[in-house]
C-alpha cells in the first residue's frame, strides 16, 4: 500500500496545465530564441507526438541532465556507458563487483523514447569460484510534462535474467521521475531531481526471496560554468540520496546511500561523470562503490 500512496502523491504534483509551472518558473529569464512548445497532461494526446525531438534549454537557468542514480526525467538521444567498482565489507561472501553497461536511446518524437541496454558483471568471491555474466534490458519513456523550469516523465524498464551471476528472475520496473529548476527561488543554476520506482521480480526464486521492492532517489545539482567553457562545460557538482525498501520476503529492510559526484562536458556533446556511493544505513554489504560514466549526445 505504501508504494501506491507515494506514487499517487508524486502524480498529484504533476501540473494539469502548462501555466501551473511556466508562470512562476524563471520569471527573470527571457530566452533569446524560440523554445519548444509546452507539453502538459492537459495536451498529452494532442501535443508533441508529431514534433521532432528537441531538448529544452533555458539560458541562465539550471540545465536538466542525467545523473547517476535518479531516473532521468526527459527524453534523450544518446549513447551512454557506465562502469562501477564495488568494494564489499570483509564479512560479505563477495569481495568486490565490477560492472559495465552500455545503452542507446532514441526519441521518436517529443513524447516517446525507446532505449536498448546491455551489461556485464563480474563477482570476485572470497571463497569458491568467481562468477560473471551478461544481461540486457529495454526501456520505454513517456514525456508527461515539459515546460520552462520543470519536467516529468514515466519510464517502464524490463531487465532480463543473468544466468552467469545466478539471477533467474525478470525485473519489471515502472518509474516516475521529475525535475525543477530552482533558479527562480534564488538558487542560480540549481536543479532538484527526484524519482520513485517499483521493481517486481518475476520468475523462479528460492522460498523467502523478495518479489517487490521500492527504489527512490532525490538529488541536488549546482552548475558552475557555461556550456561553452573549454573542457569543463556545464561543470556541475551534485549530491544524490537514494535508497531501496524491500517490501516482502524474509529479509525486509531499507538501505539508504549517498553519492557525491561531478559532471562536465569535455567536448561539445561529450559528457564525463563520476561519483562514489557511500552507505548510510547499517548493516550494509559494501564499503564504497566508485562510478564513472561517459555520454555522447547525438
Amino acid at each position: 500500500m505504501t508504494k501506491y500512496c507515494i506514487a499517487a502523491l508524486l502524480l498529484s504534483s504533476l501540473p494539469a496545465f502548462a501555466g501551473d509551472l511556466a508562470t512562476d518558473a524563471l520569471k527573470d529569464q527571457t530566452p533569446a530564441f524560440s523554445e519548444p512548445s509546452n507539453l502538459t497532461l492537459s495536451n498529452f494526446f494532442t501535443e508533441g507526438w508529431t514534433d521532432a525531438y528537441d531538448k529544452r534549454v533555458t539560458p541562465g537557468g539550471a540545465p536538466d541532465m542525467a545523473l547517476l542514480h535518479v531516473t532521468t526525467n526527459f527524453l534523450e538521444e544518446e549513447f551512454r556507458t557506465d562502469y562501477y567498482s564495488q568494494h564489499n565489507m570483509a564479512g560479505d561472501g563477495t569481495k568486490n563487483v565490477q560492472f559495465v553497461d552500455w545503452l542507446i536511446a532514441y526519441s521518436l518524437n517529443r513524447r516517446f523514447m525507446i532505449e536498448a541496454l546491455g551489461d556485464y558483471e563480474w563477482k570476485n568471491s572470497r571463497v569458491g569460484d568467481d562468477v560473471a555474466g551478461g544481461g540486457a534490458a529495454a526501456v520505454a519513456r513517456l514525456q508527461l510534462v515539459d515546460v520552462p523550469g520543470a519536467s516529468y516523465d514515466f519510464n517502464f524498464r524490463v531487465t532480463t535474467p543473468n544466468d552467469g551471476i545466478k539471477v533467474k528472475q525478470t525485473t519489471l520496473s515502472p518509474a516516475l521521475a521529475g525535475w525543477n529548476d530552482l533558479t527562480s527561488l534564488g538558487l542560480k543554476k540549481v536543479g532538484l531531481y527526484y524519482s520513485i520506482q517499483d521493481d517486481t521480480y518475476a520468475g523462479p526464486a528460492a522460498p523467502g526471496s523478495k518479489h517487490n521492492d521500492l527504489a527512490y532517489a532525490i538529488s541536488l545539482a549546482k552548475t558552475w560554468t557555461e556550456p561553452t567553457t573549454r573542457f569543463f562545460g556545464n561543470f556541475t557538482t551534485f549530491a544524490e540520496f537514494y535508497g531501496t525498501t524491500t517490501l516482502d520476503g524474509d529479509d525486509q529492510n531499507t538501505e539508504l546511500n549517498f553519492t557525491p559526484g561531478v559532471r562536465f562536458l569535455i567536448f561539445p556533446r561529450n559528457v564525463l561523470m563520476a561519483g562514489v556511493d557511500l552507505p548510510l544505513t547499517h548493516p550494509h554489504d559494501f564499503a564504497n562503490t566508485w562510478r564513472v560514466t561517459y555520454i555522447f549526445n547525438f
